[in-house]
Order: C-alpha cells, then sequence, then structure tokens
C-alpha cells in the first residue's frame, strides 16, 4: 500500500498497532482510536517543534531476542522539545536485518508513540 498519499489518520489506521477494551469497544473501534490519538500526537509533537534523534543502539542487538547469525543493530529514537531536552525514549527497536529507519513507515509510528508522551503544558 502507498502510504506518502495517506491522511495521518489513515497512514496510522494501515500501518501502526492498537489496543481495544474488549468490555467497551470492538477490536474497531479501538483501532480507530488509537490511529486517531497517533495522528493527534504527530501534529502536537509537530507544532510544539519536537525533533525525534535515531541512532544504532550500543547496548542492543538482534542477540537480544535471536539466535540468528551474525546479530544485526537494533536502533535507538530519542523524542526532544522545542528546548532539546527528551522527553521520551526508546531502545532495542527492530528494522531488520540490513534495514534502517530512513525509509521505514515504523519510523513514523515510533515517532508518534514517543509524542504521545510529550507533556502538556498547562
Amino acid at each position: 500500500m502507498r502510504t506518502n498519499h495517506l491522511t495521518p489518520y489513515h497512514f496510522f489506521l494501515a500501518n501502526a498497532g492498537y489496543s481495544y477494551d474488549p468490555l467497551t469497544q470492538t477490536p474497531m473501534q479501538g483501532r480507530i482510536a488509537c490511529a486517531q490519538a497517533l495522528a493527534a500526537a504527530e501534529k502536537r509533537a509537530r507544532d510544539a517543534g519536537c525533533s525525534f534523534a535515531w541512532n544504532v543502539d550500543a547496548y542492543s542487538d538482534s542477540s537480544d531476542w535471536s539466535d540468528e547469525e551474525p546479530p544485526y543493530a537494533q536502533w535507538t529514537c530519542l523524542a526532544r522539545d522545542a528546548d532539546g531536552e527528551v522527553f521520551a525514549s526508546l531502545g532495542g527497536i527492530d528494522f531488520g536485518r540490513d534495514n534502517e529507519p530512513w525509509d521505514s513507515s515504523y519510523r513514523r509510528v515510533v515517532e508518534a508513540e514517543l509524542a504521545c508522551e510529550l507533556p502538556t503544558i498547562v
């Protein structure tokens, strides 16, 4: 599926995971709510001037969870606010052997998930 022409909501609906409360939601309702939340978080982070820094994870590689040889790199992402302060981070991000975040739709999903942690200023 071509994702570069999708609205943010439709991008996350097509590419992100989701959860739902089986007592109050159908799986589709949970999926919709998660896509809406990620799209809103992405916009809020962009409007707030946030940035995301990606690096090879110096403390993790695929041998942490796989016996496949040779191990391959995992990645970290640091989310920074407009002042450059880190407000969220994630490590051990797997893009697969010989893959990098630069052209991956998963990169955008991770950044939106981290954007959900952006503190609300009152």
